[in-house]
């Protein structure tokens, strides 16, 4: 079976980081009569298991959706631009479908394949150019079409995008510990993920993908079978965007095998390691079924003291360090994915960088990260910001907590920062000159 696949960049004035995708696949036999919700479903069946957000559909994407794929079974082809006077013509990109659908954002892409709706969501899935979209941390909204017009399949699935919030730090697909992962992969995408002059099959493709558009710059990458034997694999050029990276292992995985992988990259200019395992079978490194959660991941904290802040006027700025101590039997290492611990505010609201008292923290809800290189079993980290005093008089709590990132909160210990704000400009009557007559 050859699948063939396009992917091309949406223009227009309310997308500044486009992307448009198509995959055109033979048909697949459908085992259900799938809909758009099951397609969805699917979709964030997919992405709960790498650790991105479930997302909701939205009629007016929805509608999109399902426009266009009548559009390409009705017109027999697979792409995302309509030409106007051909039947079910609805706008030239789906930017402009979703626009008439009463739908403005400034972040859209779109998916396209041909086959049965859950086979095609599945092939859009394995190809990893398409899995970025649909897998993407930052993606809010998703809406599916299926048609059937004139005898052809079709489907399309449009997606928008949040870029200026951060729901997680990072996804993986496979995700860390996900077990039943495909061994193979066609190849059959365009642009191609592989080399050319190269053929597949290929091992599944292994990515990560950062959030809040954080460029992510490739420095290395490691690939370990059963033993710590490495394994081959080809380093994806990035496209469209650069919050990710992907390789693809230059032949098929062994069934039934634990894998580890590394990437050495720089993300918005700091030096990280991301590293976890998965498996092609059902277990990991012969340990179990991977569903038995652990009693104690080893992440655990204390909070120990915090320097006070002053009255503040409006707009002022000060500095605050709080410092907690490593109650758990892990040690916190700096720059380094799955072990640094962040500070972050409880419940990761961004309320408190919407009111203008972030200066310089690494995300809207993110106020710091430890200042230690290392911090072991009952040392102290120190936790270092700065904030700036609202406008209005008055006390605003932040509450915080410490965090590792795509791994867990640590206690909730009530701790917060309390900013006050004094507004003390007065004024007192002294004297004044003689009114003229």
């Amino acid at each position: 079976m050859r699948w063939d696949f396009a992917r091309a960049a949406l223009l227009g004035a309310l997308v500044s980081l486009p992307v448009s995708l198509a995959l055109v696949a033979m048909p697949l036999s459908s085992t259900a009569d799938a809909s758009a919700t099951d397609m969805l479903l699917l979709t964030n069946q997919f992405r709960y298991a790498v650790g991105s957000p479930t997302v909701p559909a939205d009629p007016r994407l929805t509608q999109a959706a399902q426009n266009h794929a009548n559009y390409n079974s009705a017109n027999g082809i697979l792409g995302h631009f309509e030409t106007a006077g051909l039947p079910y013509y609805t706008g030239y990109s789906a930017r402009d479908r979703l626009i008439a659908q009463g739908w403005t954002t400034s972040f859209v892409s779109e998916v396209a394949t041909g086959g049965s709706e859950l086979g095609g969501v599945q092939q859009l899935w394995d190809a990893p150019y398409h899995r970025l979209g649909l897998m993407h941390p930052n993606a809010t909204t998703i809406g599916w079409g299926h048609s059937e017009l004139n005898g052809r399949q079709s489907n399309v699935g449009d997606i928008v995008y949040n870029f200026g919030i951060r729901p997680v730090e990072f996804v993986r697909s496979p995700a860390n510990m996900q077990t039943n992962i495909p061994t193979s992969w066609s190849g059959h995408e365009s642009p191609s993920p592989v080399p050319s002059g190269t053929s597949g099959p290929y091992g599944y493709p292994i990515m990560v993908v950062y959030s809040a558009g954080q460029s992510v710059q490739f420095r290395a990458a490691e690939l370990y079978g059963p033993n710590g034997v490495r394994l081959p694999f080809y380093v994806a050029p990035q496209q469209f965007e650069y919050d990710y990276q992907v390789i693809v292992p230059q032949g098929p995985l062994a069934t039934n095998t634990t894998y580890h992988v590394r990437f050495d990259i720089t993300v918005a200019g700091t030096w990280l390691t991301n590293e976890w395992n998965f498996s092609t079978g059902s277990t990991i490194s012969g340990g179990g079924p991977t569903s038995t959660v652990p009693s104690d991941n080893g992440l655990h904290s204390a909070w120990t003291s915090q320097t006070q802040m002053p009255a503040m006027q409006p707009a002022s700025t000060s500095q605050v360090t709080l410092l907690f101590r490593n109650a758990g039997t892990k040690t916190w290492t700096r720059g380094l994915a799955g072990s640094q611990v962040a500070l972050g505010v409880n419940g990761d609201s961004g309320a408190f960088s919407a009111l203008g008292m972030n200066v310089g923290w690494p995300s809207a809800n993110r106020v710091a990260i430890q200042n230690e290189v290392s911090v072991g079993p009952g040392a102290v980290a120190t936790f270092t910001f700065t904030v700036k005093a609202p406008f209005s008089a008055g006390t605003v709590r932040i509450p915080l907590r410490p965090v590792v990132d795509g791994v867990a909160w640590l206690e909730d210990q009530g701790v917060f920062v309390p900013v006050m704000t004094v507004v003390d400009y007065h004024s007192r009557w002294v004297s004044e000159s003689a009114f003229p007559t």
